[in-house]
């Protein structure tokens, strides 16, 4: 019966409401509030006026106009809800089976147009209205429509082919007329993306269609970048791009590009412009992984000595020159003075003191470089002027793991040094710091200056328990000697090894 229609409206937008409020929290899935909210305002105000006038939907032919317009508003409205629901239920389940790719404004489109129709059957349903007339449009004003509604239809149909070629996805990192961020929503008129200083920018379908798109998530998030850097001529070009591999190798945010990695661009005016090649894992991070590579860059060519060359004249080089030479005369006076302080080395004569700070190099590390790798050979020592340091060893899994920290005025690398051992663990800055080189060429030269700073040096190290002092131990065990005689026999061997 016609008088039905409008009970099983309440009686179905009310299972409605209900069910979206169930499903809503067991998905853990957004419901559009607004459409919920303004259905159940509109439904409940229409509901309390018919309460009001006390409308009897019974019998239908003896409607008041005013009965009609609350029953048609009870139609519509229960309609709009429904339909939305829907709509919003078959979208979430597609999306959740990933069956097919359709954009939500799809869908927005075809509610659309199908309570539209509810819209006309109800009103030649209540009012007996025939609507034939107002379907049918003359030519005139279809041709003043399509013109108002140009833009808008041109929008509209650009996103459809949008989304039929789908260029992009939500969430990808996309560069849309010269505007580059993450795609968060895409209507019927508009592609809204979130830029890095968290502005949102909608741009209207017709002109990204138009205009290149580029998308920096396919096919995969896995992208390659490219920075340029120009270094002094001075320095051989196989020379630079090993520094620079092996830079990128160490860095776990980036992988170093297998073709190229680091090659050679071009030659420039002031310097070898070269290029590093390398893969990030997601595009949105490029600040950060940028950030990592730049800082942990300048940090490997102080260490390598390497230049960055500047457009300065030949006087002003000059001039550089010994401001360079004075700052490294005062860099040298603070080392011996740090030396001077370690507790460990007060034993030491302070002319070996003067004469160790001037032998060595000042090195710098960022935080996470890696300035020593277990199993390489390795013939220097280091003692840690600023900063802090991780010492990891292998294990079964082949993963690093932290055994111990050093902190400033504390060295390591003493066996390699004095032996030339492999070296027994990696060491990582745990922050930026700074740590004094003592290298194998370096101590020869005072080695042979004195004969007396070898025994002071292996005698300082013994009493700080280092890998030196159990070598003593190791030798007086196994040759069941006395531990002075130990004493002499590993000096010896390290005399053999610097040949001295």
């Amino acid at each position: 019966m016609k008088e039905d229609v409008f009970l099983y409206s309440l009686c179905l937008y009310v299972l409605v409401l209900i069910t979206s409020v169930f499903l809503k929290r067991s998905w853990r899935e957004s419901y559009d509030r607004k459409t919920l909210l303004s259905n159940t305002i509109a439904f409940l105000t229409t509901s309390i006026a018919i309460w009001i006038y006390q409308v009897d939907f019974s019998d239908i032919t003896v409607f008041s106009f005013r009965d009609k317009v609350l029953a048609f508003l009870v139609i519509v409205f229960a309609a709009n809800g429904i339909i939305q629901f829907l709509f919003w239920l078959g979208y979430t389940v597609i999306r959740k089976k990933n069956w097919v790719r359709m954009p939500r404004f799809l869908f927005d489109i075809f509610s659309f147009f199908i309570i539209l129709g509810v819209i006309l059957y109800s009103v030649q349903f209540i009012f007996d209205k025939e609507l034939t007339g107002l379907l049918v449009t003359s030519t005139v004003v279809s041709a003043i429509i399509g013109l108002a509604l140009q833009d808008t239809l041109s929008n509209l149909f650009s996103g459809i082919s949008l989304q039929i070629e789908a260029p992009f996805s939500i969430d990808d990192w996309v560069n849309l007329g010269g505007f580059e961020g993450k795609v968060v929503s895409q209507n019927w008129r508009t592609v809204t993306l979130l830029t890095r200083e968290n502005h949102r920018v909608s741009l209207t379908n017709r002109f990204v269609a138009e205009d290149k798109i580029v998308n920096f998530s396919r096919p995969t998030r896995r992208q390659i970048h490219n920075f340029y850097i120009e270094l002094d001529y001075s320095h051989p070009p196989n020379l630079v791009k090993k520094v620079l591999r092996d830079l990128l190798n160490e860095i776990d945010e980036v992988e170093l590009d297998e073709n190229h990695g680091a090659f050679v661009l071009d030659y420039m005016e002031s310097g070898i412009k070269y290029c590093l090649r390398y893969w990030l894992y997601d595009y949105g991070d490029i600040l950060h992984i940028q950030d990592v590579v730049l800082s942990r860059l300048w940090y490997t060519l102080k260490r390598n000595e390497i230049k960055i060359p500047y457009p300065t004249s030949e006087v002003q080089m000059k001039i550089l020159q010994n401001e360079e030479r004075s700052e490294k005369n005062l860099e040298n006076e603070g080392v011996v003075q740090f030396l001077g302080s370690l507790e460990w080395l007060s034993d030491m004569e302070d002319e070996n003191i003067k004469n160790l700070a001037e032998k060595c190099r000042i090195e710098l590390y960022a935080k996470d470089d890696l300035i020593v790798r277990q199993g390489d050979q390795g013939d220097s020592m280091f003692i840690i002027l600023e900063g802090g340091i991780r010492v990891l060893i292998k294990s079964e899994s082949i993963m690093d793991i932290v055994i111990a920290k050093k902190v400033k005025g504390e060295f390591f690398g003493e066996m390699s040094l004095l032996t030339g051992e492999p070296r027994t663990a990696s060491i990582r800055a745990q922050h930026d710091c700074k740590v004094l080189v003592i290298d194998k060429e370096s101590f020869s030269t005072l080695l042979i200056s004195d004969d007396k700073i070898l025994s002071d040096f292996v005698s300082v190290l013994e009493k700080c328990k280092s890998g030196i002092a159990e070598a003593i131990e190791k030798e007086r065990e196994s040759s069941h000697i006395t531990k002075e005689s130990a004493h002499r026999i590993i000096i010896n061997k390290i005399r053999t090894y610097f040949q001295v």
